[in-house]
């Protein structure tokens, strides 16, 4: 029990400490909501602030998940680099021995980092995070995540090879998405083959088109072949078709400029209507790619390029040819320098919060200090009082035993009722057979007032206990008075001037008014001499333990 407060102390402190971590857990999933979602905007300090916390105080597969918000946000600015690099620490902080590896989390990561490898330029690298992704996702037994990162590593290795072989493999893939119900991942995943096939004609493939079925290749550049003429298959759908279903399931990304779905829509949109030999309409789509990104704009002048070389004829001004190509060499060689230049700003933004973060730390240190300095007071207090108290009790224990010494050298000392004059007088007149007078009886009585105070009072409580409305005779008074100087029933019989037999049945009635029960006139004597004796060590009792005997 001296410890309880120590322990109430400590359980309000680790409640504390699981209530704070419980609400960077929450703001973390807030924060990786609003980064799904491009109607807010996040705060980069409390993205920043929680991933601290967590490297400091989380669990690893809670820091994994803090870099992966981390990845996302950087991602909203336009900071691949960055956000390459936080996938990269989102793989590295959790080994694959630990109890926290999670297969399908981190295939989900490969995924992500290798969409982030792709826009980056980096193709060998995002074709390795895929194939990973799909190896993870097989150990996890998500066969749809295997087919997305499956349709990822098709589509860059159709990119880096020419492998006409893997619009197979695209087909597969979308039909294995489609015909589990991720509509979505499915036309995700064979949106980018489709615009692959419209920026080559067929006899780019030369021989190796003979590889691949033919109609695998029409039904990519949306003309349904006869295999595939059944309306219930989404494969056999024009391409017009393709962009609606691609904008119906990516509406919420296309509404950000910045986003990796809007920048394949646009392009796919403008060379579509560049095939389709639509001028004016090509060049909008492709004036779409204008954003603060040097990929998204080498994207776009480079396209711009392209549809002046479809369209000679409305290459009227050569400037504009050149300032296109200036800028897309400019914007190309700006993307390179931003992977290596995106680091000033984030490690100023991240000094700032590790010295806030220390003196937050300085802080709490200093009211934890302060707390241990009153609980300390607190226990010296407690630890006082109860010594106090303890005190308290051996001093009140000292006293009883000293009121008790006291009590029985009074009792020894005191001279009882049978020695005074009034008793012996008493005893004296029945011996000689003379009778007391009325002032003989009050000095008997003020003797017993005198030496037992509370006698009479306490039955006449009595008396008046089992006899309502009725008080104590004078003839009853007389008979407890002789009772308690010892005098005989003969005695008694000459002293009040009555027989013995009368004496007898008085007893007996006045026992039973005293008490309520039947007994004899021996059980009164009996009664009377008890409440005497104890009586007389109440009064003394109680003038030495009150206060003004103190």
């Amino acid at each position: 029990m001296k410890n309880l407060p120590l322990l109430l102390f400590l359980l309000m402190l680790l409640g504390a400490c699981r209530s704070e971590h419980q609400r960077q857990v929450q703001m973390m999933n807030d924060l990786i909501d609003a980064t799904d979602r491009y109607d807010t905007l996040p705060n980069d300090s409390d993205a920043r602030a929680v991933l601290y916390y967590m490297e400091r105080h989380g669990s690893p597969r809670e820091l994994q998940q803090a870099w992966r918000m981390m990845a996302k946000m950087y991602r909203r600015h336009g900071a691949l680099f960055y956000e390459g690099f936080a996938y990269e620490m989102a793989v590295d902080c959790i080994d694959s021995l630990s109890s926290d590896f999670d297969p399908q989390a981190l295939a989900e990561i490969c995924y992500e980092w290798s969409i982030n490898q792709y826009f980056s330029l980096d193709d060998g690298i995002a074709r390795r995070l895929a194939r990973r992704g799909m190896s993870l996702a097989h150990q996890a037994g998500d066969t749809a995540l295997y087919y997305r990162c499956l349709g990822q590593d098709a589509y860059i290795g159709l990119l880096m090879n020419q492998d006409v072989l893997l619009l197979d493999t695209a087909h597969r893939v979308f039909d294995e998405l489609w015909r589990r119900g991720r509509k979505d991942w499915a036309v995700d995943a064979f949106f980018p083959y489709m615009a692959y096939v419209l920026n080559y004609e067929r006899k780019s493939f030369g021989l190796c088109a003979q590889h691949v079925s033919d109609s695998v290749f029409l039904s990519t550049l949306g003309v349904a072949p006869l295999m595939f003429a059944d309306e219930a298959n989404p494969f056999s759908d024009s391409l017009e078709i393709w962009i609606q279903r691609y904008k119906q399931y990516t509406k919420q990304d296309l509404e950000h400029v910045g986003s990796y779905a809007a920048i394949e829509y646009w392009k796919l949109q403008g060379d579509y209507y560049l095939r389709k030999g639509n001028f004016d309409s090509a060049h909008y789509y492709y004036s779409k790619l204008d954003h603060p990104w040097n990929y998204v704009r080498f994207q776009g002048y480079e396209r711009l390029l392209k549809l002046y070389n479809w369209f000679p004829e409305r290459d009227s001004d050569y400037a504009i040819r050149v300032q296109y190509n200036e800028n897309a060499v400019d914007h190309y060689f700006g993307f390179r320098k931003d992977r290596f230049l995106e680091n000033e700003d984030e490690y100023r933004q991240r000094n700032v919060l590790i010295n806030h973060e220390l003196q937050l730390q300085h802080q709490r240190t200093l009211l934890l200090y302060g707390l241990l300095f009153l609980l300390a007071i607190a226990v010296f207090g407690v630890r006082r009082f109860y010594k106090l108290r303890r005190e308290h009790r051996e001093m009140l224990e000292q006293n009883r035993e000293y009121a008790e010494m006291v009590q029985s050298l009074q009792l020894r000392d005191r001279p009882s009722l049978l020695d005074t004059d009034i008793a012996r007088r008493f005893h004296d007149l029945s011996s000689q057979d003379a009778h007391p007078t009325a002032e003989d009886w009050r000095s008997l009585r003020e003797e017993i007032d005198t030496l037992h105070p509370r006698l009479f009072l306490s039955l006449m409580q009595q008396y008046a206990e089992h006899q309502p409305g009725q008080t104590m005779s004078e003839q009853e008074c007389r008979v407890i008075s002789l009772l308690a100087i010892r005098c005989s029933p003969l005695q008694m019989s000459v002293l009040m001037v009555c027989t013995k037999s009368n004496i007898s049945n008085l007893r007996r009635r006045l026992y039973q008014k005293l008490t309520g029960l039947d007994g004899s006139g021996s059980d009164l004597d009996k009664y009377i001499a008890e409440m005497c004796r104890n009586k007389h060590n109440y009064s003394l009792r109680s003038k030495l333990t009150s206060p003004n005997s103190a």
